[in-house]
């Protein structure tokens, strides 16, 4: 069936989409805005809005795996490319070469660009940040572990002096042994070293150093310290 011009009334041409008399827009054309596309792609992409305000039935397969947000990272891309593409190109392959004037998609792309820079702070800091305390605490924790290791040379010698296991603190000879300030207190305990690391580093429990007879020597271990292992010296998990 013919179709005619609304505006005057000339018979239209296959599906040009102006009349070719009077250069009227044909009625039943749809303009596909590329900075509207764009918008689409960065903000609802993950769905395949895009897609379908574009006519193309494959956006469903975004629908099918938008829970792995995979589709939402190439549908950034794919509304950068979209912004980059020609305004000529553009129309050429989804207005049938029709142009109604030159895009500005500045702010499309500006306003995404915002919101990922944003996101990609918060994933850094979010990673980096935990990390960070992670190792601090580490290193902090790292004082009562070599204040241990000055105690135990003390603790072997009251054992070859006395024959026995200190008990106390107060029986090592330990007056030029200075107490770190990431250590609240250190006990004697049967020869075995308990250290309680300061409070304000934000970790609970004790380091514990307990003394074997190996042969003629001592070993020590410290598996039954009760600090959280991953602050722990390696020797110590």
């Amino acid at each position: 069936m013919a179709k005619y011009c609304a505006e005057c009334s000339t018979e239209l041409v296959g599906e040009a989409p102006q009349c070719r008399s009077c250069g009227a827009v044909r009625g039943d054309f749809v303009y596909k805005s590329r900075v509207a596309a764009a918008a689409l792609a960065f903000f609802t992409g993950i769905f395949g809005v895009h897609r379908f305000y574009l006519g193309q039935w494959w956006g469903v397969f975004y629908l099918l795996f938008c829970w792995t947000y995979i589709p939402a990272l190439v549908a950034f891309v794919e509304g950068i490319v979209i912004l980059s593409t020609s305004q000529k190109a553009w129309n050429d392959k989804y207005n049938k070469g029709l142009s109604l004037g030159i895009e500005k998609g500045g702010v499309v792309i500006v306003v995404p660009l915002i919101f990922l820079t944003i996101f990609s702070i918060g994933m850094l800091a979010a990673i980096a940040l935990p990390a960070y305390q992670d190792y601090t605490r580490r290193s902090q924790i790292l004082e009562s572990h070599q204040l241990a290791e000055q105690l135990k040379p003390l603790v072997e010698d009251y054992l070859q002096q006395h024959q026995e296991w200190p008990e106390r603190y107060s029986q090592l000879a330990a007056g030029d042994i200075v107490i770190p300030e990431m250590v609240d207190s250190v006990e004697i305990n049967t020869g075995a070293i308990i250290v309680w690391p300061a409070s304000s580093i934000g970790v609970h429990g004790y380091m514990m150093y307990s003394p074997l007879r190996y042969g003629e020597g001592i070993k020590w271990r410290c598996t039954e310290s009760t600090v959280e292992a991953k602050y722990l010296p390696g020797s110590c998990r």
